[in-house]
């Protein structure tokens, strides 16, 4: 599989980022929480579900 980011010359992040907007995007279900934390455990304490633990693992 190839890089996920192609680097591309020229491409300066600071002009990227004035494309960057808020789109308001919110759970597409009423149980998503409930759903991340079937599939991947429950989140850490930042709130990440499927996180690598302090012992190197993961929570999956």
């Amino acid at each position: 599989m190839g890089d996920p980011r192609p680097d591309q010359p020229g491409t300066d992040p600071r002009e990227q980022a004035q494309y960057l907007r808020p789109t308001g995007n919110e759970p597409t279900v009423d149980n998503e929480e409930g759903i991340l934390a079937d599939e991947f455990g429950e989140p850490n304490s930042d709130g990440t579900y499927g996180a690598p633990t302090e012992d190197g693992g993961d929570t999956a």
